[in-house]
């Protein structure tokens, strides 16, 4: 066996984000709206693990770390987004009695009330939605007849009304989407229900009223949340169908990488931030979730030594080399020939305690004899080791 010791002189770096819970929603919900007003969290409607559907109001004040209740909103309904313009809360659509609903409420939290808008013209629920220059998009979402819709329609408040605007390249629905230098980004989702969980990354101008495809994010996922902190993109939660992910992906306009994991795997869940704290709340994994699990992102560089151990062996190998590994989180590992061409997607995801490579190639044909590079890259950093085969 050898072992190589790698040493980061940095061991907090920007935009690590340290994770902790805080008093729970008083009633497990997922799907619901999240809005922040004046440093104020609310968390609107959403669903039991029964599928009830509410019209809860709660609030959340992070200085006290208590939760409270205001007036609920007209319609219950749940997977349903919320957007603040001139500092009142838009509800839109969702899932309301046995179907999707286009219905648009707007609370106003200086009067504690509720009023009715002109309802978005294709009812849905499960979409991405996002604010620029005080207007309202709502981008895809699904309907209960299984349809998943790539249509993009746009709110003005000033006038309440509604226009339509060029689809998405990709329909889907539960997409992330958060806004960017001037763009809104669309990211993750399901092309189908049931299936197609995907990791592409859109981008939507509305200035031009366009689109264009960006570097997609590492993990399959959809019903994710996703927020924007200091010029870069965050993608937290969310299913694939298989496993719910604790993953948090980082975009900063030109690729992804991973932050630190949360403590908690959901879906459908509620995100809010304040300053550099974020907010995971509710959510569902196997049924509704009452979690609130904050999130700081860390705004300065802390120095110190980290020692960083990964073991491989036998070095040279026949037929197996074994890869352990200490002192490292979410991370990918790959095999490159001595040409530079890579010829194995060995991992990805929270690092294993060991995980071996057979010496094949993505498609499981042996590789021939040779130099071949092992590459590690995880939390900023990249590690490599040269890997002898001899058949």
């Amino acid at each position: 066996m050898r072992w190589i010791a790698i040493i980061s002189l940095i061991s907090l770096s920007y935009g690590t984000i340290t994770w902790t819970d805080k008093t729970p929603l008083p009633q497990p919900l997922a799907g619901s709206a999240c809005a922040v007003i004046n440093d104020t969290i609310y968390v609107i409607g959403g669903r039991d693990s029964q599928g009830n559907r509410y019209p809860t109001n709660y609030i959340y004040d992070p200085s006290t770390d208590s939760w409270s209740r205001r007036k609920d909103m007209p319609t219950p309904r749940a997977h349903i987004g919320a957007a603040v313009v001139n500092d009142k809360i838009y509800v839109i659509g969702g899932w309301v009695g046995s179907k999707a609903s286009g219905v648009v409420e707007v609370y106003d939290p200086v009067m504690d009330n509720w009023q009715t808008c002109t309802p978005m013209p294709t009812p849905r629920y499960a979409y991405g939605i996002a604010v620029y220059n005080n207007r309202i998009y709502v981008f895809g979402g699904m309907n209960m007849g299984g349809q998943v819709f790539d249509v993009v329609e746009e709110y003005d408040p000033v006038t309440d009304s509604w226009s339509t605007k060029s689809p998405m390249p990709t329909q889907r629905m539960g997409p992330g989407c958060a806004v960017l230098k001037g763009r809104i980004y669309l990211f993750g989702g399901s092309t189908a229900i049931g299936s197609g969980a995907t990791t592409i990354c859109e981008s939507y101008d509305p200035a031009t009223d366009t689109w264009q495809s960006e570097p997609n994010m590492a993990t399959r996922r959809y019903a994710l949340a996703g927020f924007t902190y200091d010029n870069q993109i965050y993608a937290l939660g969310g299913y694939d169908y298989w496993t719910y992910h604790t993953t948090v992906e980082v975009f900063d306009g030109n690729s992804w990488s991973y932050k630190s994991s949360m403590q908690h795997a959901p879906q459908s869940i509620a995100v809010a931030l304040i300053n550099n704290r974020v907010h995971v709340i509710g959510g569902w994994n196997n049924g509704a979730l009452n979690y609130n699990e904050e999130g700081t992102i860390q705004i300065g560089v802390e120095e110190a030594a980290e020692r960083i151990e990964v073991r491989v062996g036998p070095n040279p190998f026949h037929h197996q080399v074994a890869i352990n590994l200490t002192g490292v989180g979410p991370l990918e590992i790959k095999i490159y020939d001595a040409s530079g061409r890579l010829v194995r997607r060995l991992y990805q995801g929270v690092a294993p305690a060991s995980i071996s490579w057979d010496g094949r190639s993505d498609a499981g044909e042996p590789l021939p004899s040779g130099v071949y590079l092992l590459m590690i890259e995880g939390d900023g950093e990249l590690r490599s080791e040269v890997l002898n085969l001899i058949r």
